[in-house]
């Protein structure tokens, strides 16, 4: 899939390669490339703010190499458990701590954009951790 015909130098063995693809025989993607097929190879897009610097992307998948708490293929979206809080162009992802006793469920898991956890009816707060007005004795 990576070479631009059939045909190699007759010397070197080296196949005429399609852009961002290397390799003796066109079979691998260069770096911050992957996923080899008939049109070549795609960009990883890792962001740059989630991403680890100096890595590249795996070959293959496109996964990016994401900095703690951090997911998603490109390295773009915080892992379960963890919210989206933005500090300028960059980025960071900071625990939920939902009151579990204050939660649907007992639910650790939050908004990732927000960070509000899913309160219980009588409970309040970003974690879930008061209660509203008229109730008291949060408890398990």
């Amino acid at each position: 899939h990576g070479s631009v015909s059939q045909f190699c130098n007759p010397l070197s063995g080296q196949c005429n390669c399609k852009e961002r693809v290397k390799g003796l025989l066109c079979d691998t993607c260069m770096d911050n490339f992957y996923g080899l097929d008939v049109t070549g190879c795609k960009a990883c897009e890792c962001d740059a703010a989630g991403s680890i610097s100096g890595t590249v992307c795996d070959a293959r998948t496109g996964q990016c190499a994401c900095k703690p708490n951090i997911g998603g293929r490109r390295c773009d979206e915080c892992l379960d458990g963890y919210h989206r809080v933005q500090k300028g162009p960059s980025f960071l992802c900071l625990p939920c701590n939902c009151e579990k006793a204050g939660t649907v469920n007992g639910s650790l898991l939050c908004d990732k954009s927000t960070g509000q956890c899913p309160c219980k009816a009588g409970v309040t707060g970003l974690r879930c951790s008061q209660c509203t007005l008229q109730m008291y004795n949060l408890s398990v």
